[in-house]
């Protein structure tokens, strides 16, 4: 008989579907350490599906019900969607209810089925995860969604308000304005993912919900995964199917080059360009031993930019990997890229932290980071750093990185007893 779970999960992005959302929450789940019942949504239409990704968190994963709805990001129709699927999926698991509810944003769909779950009485408990501010896009622009023009699916949890907070929906009925606001009056604990996050989140409320906002509100950096998730999976290839761009297999560079490298979309224009600089700037004989490996998919402006600039000597597009596969592959560099992305001020200098940092901690390959001073990433700590904007010091950044790898003599490579 299955064993009964105490937390119900709701996440819209869930593995198999791999994304940065999907992978928190999977790490979430396995830091817990405890069975839980899903929602989620099948995001076949915008995600590949990654099995490794499954097959680390199924150890936890009581039940899970995937409900096929229109993949809307911040529209009425897709809220909507997700509630009344997501209420029909509880349906099937028994009607049962939970100790605790946790739901997560980015996307913000989980944070409306949670409430109005909540609001039913599906539990008393409701912990809400923000990854990054639902208002604002990381150049401090203003994040617009759809109106919410007909609240009554959300109607029990509109319910469980009082008259102030009700007015405050009714009069700033956005809908991220609401999946921000929701867990604020609604939810029990409050999770961000740095203090700057939450500064910035705090004074998008209102004053009257600021001081509930402040006794609910947790810390909780990304979790990074135990040793033992780098490590080459058993029988030596990583478990389960990979559904993005082609894998096709590449020769480890043997050379005795200083090997850098980066995971995920690399913005040339987005706090990267410094790194692309600073390669052109090494004299020929310093870009002979530095190799920058890039696993993305649709790489092709960095590929532009690195061939206008000559770089096409040291840097090299790969395939994406699947999440296992990519633990593991991080072991193989000298170092790991991670950047701030350049943003006008928020107020603070920057409310976000880039997840791959939390990937990268758990791996036996050091950090060099590109940050905004006095960032969430600059405070965390790396063994190369340089700033933003600051080309001249990501050249010296680099050439520091250079002179540390001392590769053994042929007298010392030899001696042994």
């Amino acid at each position: 008989m299955t064993e009964a779970a105490e937390t119900l999960v709701v996440a819209f992005n869930f593995p198999p579907f791999n994304d940065g959302s999907a992978v928190t929450m999977a790490k979430r789940m396995i830091e817990a350490d405890r069975k839980v019942d899903v929602i989620a949504a099948d995001l076949t239409s915008v995600r590949y599906r990654d099995d490794s990704l499954f097959d680390l968190v199924a150890p936890w994963v009581n039940r899970v019900k995937y409900t096929r709805t229109p993949v809307q990001f911040a529209t009425e129709v897709g809220m909507r969607s997700f509630v009344d699927a997501g209420i029909s999926a509880h349906r099937t698991m028994g009607r049962r209810t939970y100790k605790e509810i946790f739901s997560r944003s980015m996307w913000a769909h989980s944070h409306f089925l949670a409430a109005e779950l909540k609001g039913r009485g599906i539990s008393n408990t409701w912990t809400a995860e923000f990854s990054d501010p639902l208002l604002w896009q990381a150049d401090s622009s203003a994040r617009h969604s759809g109106a919410i023009g007909d609240p009554s699916f959300m109607a029990h949890a509109l319910k469980e308000m009082g008259t102030r907070e009700q007015r405050l929906l009714r009069e700033n009925n956005s809908v991220l304005y609401w999946a921000q606001m929701i867990p604020c009056i609604l939810a029990d604990k409050l999770l961000f993912t740095n203090d700057q996050q939450f500064e910035l989140m705090l004074h998008d409320a209102p004053q009257f919900l600021r001081g509930a906002i402040e006794e609910k509100a947790i810390i909780s950096p990304h979790p990074t995964l135990p040793s033992q998730y780098y490590e080459r999976p058993s029988g030596g290839t990583t478990a389960g199917t990979f559904a993005g761009p082609s894998r096709a297999n590449f020769a480890k560079d043997t050379t005795e080059r200083f090997r850098i490298g980066y995971f995920g979309t690399f913005y040339p224009n987005r706090g990267a360009g410094e790194f692309l600089e600073a390669l052109s700037c090494l004299t020929p004989s310093e870009r002979e031993v530095v190799c920058l490996e890039v696993h993305s998919n649709g790489a092709e402006h960095l590929v532009q930019v690195a061939n206008r600039l000559r770089l096409g000597s040291c840097v090299r597009v790969l395939p994406p990997l699947p999440y296992r596969e990519f633990l593991y592959t991080t072991g193989n560099y000298d170092a790991l890229l991670v950047n701030d992305i350049a943003t006008a001020p928020f107020g603070t200098p920057s409310p976000f932290l880039p997840s791959k940092y939390s990937d990268y901690t758990g791996s036996t390959a050091d950090i060099m980071a590109i940050v905004i001073p006095g960032s969430p990433l600059d405070a965390r700590s790396v063994k190369w750093k340089a700033h933003v904007g600051a080309t001249d010091g990501v050249v010296a950044m680099l050439r520091g990185a250079i002179a540390s790898r001392r590769l053994p003599s042929r007298t010392e490579a030899v001696e042994h007893p």
